[in-house]
């Protein structure tokens, strides 16, 4: 039974067209993703579907009715769920108490008098906690969640309406592989057990192939490609413009491959090159980068820190050198980004020492932290959306930097950051509102390096970004080091962290278990089973 059908569906924002007239159906108990490069619109039409933008022209019909147009209440009450790319919670409440208030608005009694909305429908809720294995965290806050938890709070927010047609936009962003093939395989068994149709869009590849029934390839708003994973891994079109040369593919288990362009491997746990087996001297692009300083740039001995009284870090001690690409890794809420805010003075230290370019920092605000040379870029992106590219990145600009030894120090600037970045460039002019996820992200990488960091704190750079722009991501970090800059990446994707760190701490449960060379962790299966959850 066809669930969806979506006819000439186009959308255009001024004089760009972000959607150009795409076709297809979605019938029910498909699992049917949506892929392509960042700006490619697929949140575009995830929007237009789900009702948040109006279509500049098309139909779109929810088994046989025509929905165009409706705004996003309406659509949720013939049965379409949504999950977004950038996770729509409320923060201040609960985990419990978000599911309770998607219950509480499917039944229509958000407004109901005389009783507290957090005595109702709390077995309900609980139980699509469970579903998504958020049970365990149901009293916590949401501003206290890893952004992977929030992802599947999400989830169990959509579902509470018990839909027909699932829409998720970039699920499972911010998990581990691991979690992320045990959430979609739980929507993949909801779907055909409820007869419930999902339309997702992904850019971890190994959940689209081991997930999806279908795939559509959307590049320039237009659909280049379409059909079984497949036919779909096999297509030179899209190897080109979205897969890229496979050097620095996210998942290696279904990636495209240089020259051969071949089908996947099933072993996803085979060991990858990393930087730290790239003969002295030698970057993986096969060019020279600065050696490191035998004193530490970064240098943190003793932390503790968490949220308000919630501990999240304990006795927490690592050390970045100069010239130095260093992973902190481990499994979602393990205390990753904790650690990079509180080094970045974003959140308080409670007990514990940093020291930055020989001086201690400890308790310092992040606003000093950034003016001595320290770097930040989010995971949630923090782009100023209200102004163009051109000018996010003027309103960061500081002067070029020396090293304490009076040599050049990094130095970046809008032409040499639009040359790493092409499809930023061509962006300039646009406001950041208009831009998808990925070029976010772009923009947020580019933004930080406008500063001049000595060392930049990159949280999750990797993550909802196609294939080709992590290649390019690679190539900067690479860049970055070839400046004698450091780097210390947070960072789940390992097969990334392996193709550009030098070193790897693993943390688990707000504690380092790990020290040590990339390479050592990257060939250690337990200890990446057991830490990484791959």
């Amino acid at each position: 039974m066809t669930l969806l059908e979506v006819r000439h569906l186009s959308r255009a924002f001024g004089g760009v067209q972000a959607v150009d007239a795409i076709d297809f159906d979605l019938e029910a108990g498909e699992m049917l993703a949506l892929i392509g490069p960042n700006g490619a619109g697929k949140s575009t039409t995830f929007n237009m579907i789900g009702g948040q933008l109006r279509p500049s022209s098309g139909v779109v019909r929810l088994a046989g009715r025509d929905i165009t147009g409706l705004p996003p209440r309406a659509i949720a009450r013939l049965g379409v769920g949504r999950t977004f790319q950038v996770a729509a919670t409320f923060a201040g409440l609960a985990v419990l108490e978000n599911v309770q208030m998607a219950l509480l608005a499917h039944d229509r009694k958000i407004f109901r008098a005389w009783r507290p909305a957090r005595l109702a429908r709390r077995d309900a809720a609980l139980a699509l906690l469970e579903q998504v294995g958020m049970q365990e965290q149901a009293e916590r806050p949401c501003s206290e969640l890893a952004y992977g938890d929030v992802k599947r709070v999400e989830l169990a927010m959509a579902l509470a309406g018990a839909p027909r047609l699932l829409l998720m936009d970039e699920p499972t962003a911010g998990m581990a592989p691991a979690e992320r093939h045990a959430l979609m395989a739980l929507t993949q068994r909801l779907a055909r057990e409820r007869g419930m149709a999902v339309l997702f869009t992904e850019h971890s590849m190994d959940v689209v192939f081991a997930h999806a029934d279908r795939l559509l390839v959307l590049a320039r708003g237009k659909l280049i490609a379409q059909g079984t994973p497949a036919q779909v891994r096999d297509d030179a079109q899209v190897q080109a413009v979205y897969f890229g040369s496979g050097a620095t593919f996210a998942d290696r288990d279904v990636g495209a491959r240089p020259a051969r362009h071949e089908g996947p491997s099933n072993d996803a746990l085979a060991p990858v090159r990393p930087a730290a087996d790239i003969p002295p001297g030698l970057d993986a692009a096969g060019g020279f980068h600065a050696c490191s300083a035998e004193e530490p740039l970064l240098r943190v001995q003793g932390l503790h820190g968490g949220y308000g009284a919630a501990r999240i870090l304990f006795d927490i001690d690592l050390d970045v050198r100069r010239g130095e690409v260093v992973a902190l890794m481990g499994r979602n809420g393990a205390g990753k980004s904790t650690t990079i805010k509180t080094l970045m003075g974003l959140l308080p230290a409670s007990e514990g020492r940093v020291d930055f370019m020989g001086r201690d920092i400890t308790g310092w605000p992040a606003h000093r932290i950034a003016r001595l040379g320290l770097g930040y870029v989010p995971e949630e992106r923090r782009i100023f959306t209200d102004l163009t590219v051109d000018q996010n990145l003027a309103v960061a600009r500081q002067a070029a930097r020396h090293w304490p030894d009076g040599t050049p120090g990094p130095s970046w600037d809008a032409s040499r950051l639009y040359e790493q970045f092409p499809h930023l460039a061509s962006l300039r002019d646009r406001v950041g509102s208009r831009m998808s996820g990925g070029e976010q992200q772009m923009l947020a990488v580019a933004r930080t390096l406008m500063g001049n960091p000595y060392l930049v704190l990159l949280d999750e750079p990797s993550e909802g970004v196609a294939p080709v722009i992590v290649e390019q991501m690679a190539a900067l970090i690479l860049a970055l080091k070839r400046q004698g800059a450091s780097i210390l990446l947070s960072e789940q994707n390992l097969h990334f962290a392996a193709l550009v760190a030098d070193r790897a701490y693993v943390l688990d449960q707000g504690r380092i278990r790990y020290a040590g060379a990339m390479s050592s962790l990257n060939g250690d299966m337990a200890a990446r089973r057991s830490w990484l959850g791959v």
